[in-house]
């Protein structure tokens, strides 16, 4: 993602979606993500969704499986505590950008990193 830098980025909202196939694998890298996602410019949402154990919750085309540990109500309900946000951020962000250019005072970052040095 650094390959496209900021410019690409820049006053975005975004969403952390992770899964693995233990407990925990995704939740780790997409804790390391958030961090990464704020140095290009993102808007990371605070909520994630993390699918622990996929081949136990998704089939191969992406169908929630049905078990007794989760419904499909439950998980639509967890995934769309983070598309909420994600939404509200979005079109508070586009409303905003049409009263204030966010690049006129933090212009993006497109020729070297060496444009992140302080004077």
């Amino acid at each position: 993602m650094n390959h496209f830098g900021s410019s690409t980025f820049s006053f975005k909202p975004s969403g952390i979606v992770s899964y693995s196939a233990g407990q925990w694998g995704g939740t780790r890298a997409a804790h390391s993500l958030r961090p990464f996602l704020s140095e290009l410019g993102c808007l990371p949402v605070s909520a994630m969704i993390h699918i622990p154990k996929v081949v136990e919750v998704l089939d191969e085309h992406g169908e929630i499986l049905h078990d007794e540990s989760a419904s499909e109500e439950q998980w639509e309900g967890y995934t769309d505590r983070m598309l909420s946000q994600l939404e509200w951020w979005g079109e508070a962000a586009r409303q905003q950008r049409e009263v204030v250019d966010p690049l006129s005072k933090s212009p993006a970052f497109n020729k070297s990193p060496s444009q992140r040095d302080a004077p």
